[in-house]
């Protein structure tokens, strides 16, 4: 990594300013002392500061070059007791009708076993009519860590609309210390599943088992997204077995576009931060409490 020039020369310059005052000792007084360390200070705050911006910037938030998401949301830890809710109504119209394409990309961790047949709640959506809990996403944790993923919503699998069963796949190679990265992506009615576990682009995976199709609602659009928590108004869809899910919601972001595999690797690395880039903002802050301690 390089640093600006301002900054490694930050020390070197207070020590030369020390010296060559203290080689002129008649002019040299307590006075400039206290200066020179007042200059040396302010350096090494200005130095911690941007250091820790410069890991913060690597570190948080996602995004992807050249495209702006629609909705964002910040990171929420959902502790199983309820969830919370993001206003999707305007000022961009989400279509969930045969001419509606859009990606929701978000990076969940600490996920939190489920026991028995229960499927902790990610999400479901809202639409206009309205619909309420009109399709979802969820998971199953097992002790094992076995990490099987949901999705589901009116006739989404066949059976009774209303309780349409979810369609269920394990995610192969899943670990708890990562985050995992997920797509919910919705294509003129078809709807498919991408995950990506950590920064290692490897695993990126489309779940073609989670697949749906002729996913159309006429004349709908999407309203409000539910997280963790259905919403309690009232059930179109039953999402079965669902419980409020207890996981931490890194970040959401909807885009109105199908996003290629390229974007969501890009997404999910700027989501998941290197271990480098963590260790940047961990430093500069350190060296603030460091100086702090000092004073």
């Amino acid at each position: 990594m390089i640093f600006h020039p301002f900054l490694l020369s930050a020390e070197a310059e207070g020590r030369k300013r020390i010296g060559n005052s203290i080689k002129n000792e008649s002019s040299f007084t307590e006075g400039h002392f206290y200066q020179l360390l007042q200059t040396i200070n302010m350096k090494t705050k200005y130095f911690a500061l941007l250091i820790a911006a410069m890991g913060s910037s690597l570190s948080l938030g996602a995004s992807i070059r050249n495209l702006e998401s629609a909705y964002s949301k910040n990171s929420t830890v959902y502790d199983g007791t309820n969830g919370d809710t993001l206003d999707v109504s305007t000022p961009t119209t989400l279509n969930v009708n045969a001419n509606g394409s859009w990606t929701m990309a978000f990076t969940v961790s600490n996920l939190t076993a489920t026991s028995d047949s229960n499927v902790g709640l990610l999400f479901t959506y809202n639409t206009t009519k309205p619909y309420y809990n009109l399709e979802g996403m969820g998971y199953q944790l097992a002790e094992d860590g076995t990490l099987t993923l949901n999705v589901g919503g009116f006739n989404y699998n066949g059976g009774n609309a209303a309780s349409s069963p979810w369609k269920m796949q394990t995610f192969s190679g899943y670990s708890a210390s990562p985050p995992l990265t997920l797509f919910y992506t919705f294509s003129r009615g078809t709807v498919s599943i991408s995950a990506m576990l950590g920064n290692d682009t490897s695993t990126l995976t489309t779940l073609s088992n989670l697949s749906g199709s002729g996913v159309t609602f006429r004349d709908q659009n999407m309203t409000q997204i539910n997280f963790s928590a259905k919403d309690a108004t009232k059930d179109t869809w039953s999402a079965p077995n669902g419980i409020t899910g207890k996981y931490t919601l890194n970040n959401f972001d909807l885009y109105t576009a199908v996003l290629t595999e390229d974007q969501m690797k890009e997404y999910a690395l700027s989501a998941v931060p290197e271990p480098a880039a963590a260790s940047l903002g961990l430093l500069g802050l350190g060296i603030l409490l460091m100086r702090r301690r000092r004073a």
